[in-house]
């Protein structure tokens, strides 16, 4: 089934409440320590081989907790770090250094 459309001005719209989020494609929540000390958490977007796509991402500024990076993979330590958003992200595969699973 289509979704609705409107035509106004030759812009095309579609009801907000037919729209898919970001997050509910193929996607694992991960977290991506990229080179230079860059470090993202967000959703990487399965249907992308040829490169990682992070949708709906944020930098991991800081955190204070001792727990380091690892950390932030329990959903109880998340609110310990400082996430800047930063929307989606796209890394050549040899500008990642390692990709870690989160819970949340």
């Amino acid at each position: 089934m289509q979704m609705p459309k409107i035509e106004i001005n030759g812009e095309t719209y579609v009801l907000e409440s037919e729209i898919k989020p970001l997050t509910s494609f193929d996607t694992d929540h991960i977290i991506v320590i990229a080179q230079r000390g860059w470090i993202f958490e967000g959703h990487k977007d399965k249907t992308i081989t040829e490169k990682i796509r992070l949708l709906n991402a944020n930098v991991v500024r800081s955190w204070s907790n001792g727990r380091g990076i690892g950390g932030l993979v329990k959903s109880e330590y998340k609110d310990d770090y400082k996430l800047d958003p930063v929307g989606v992200v796209e890394f050549a595969p040899e500008g990642v250094i390692a990709t870690i699973g989160i819970e949340w």
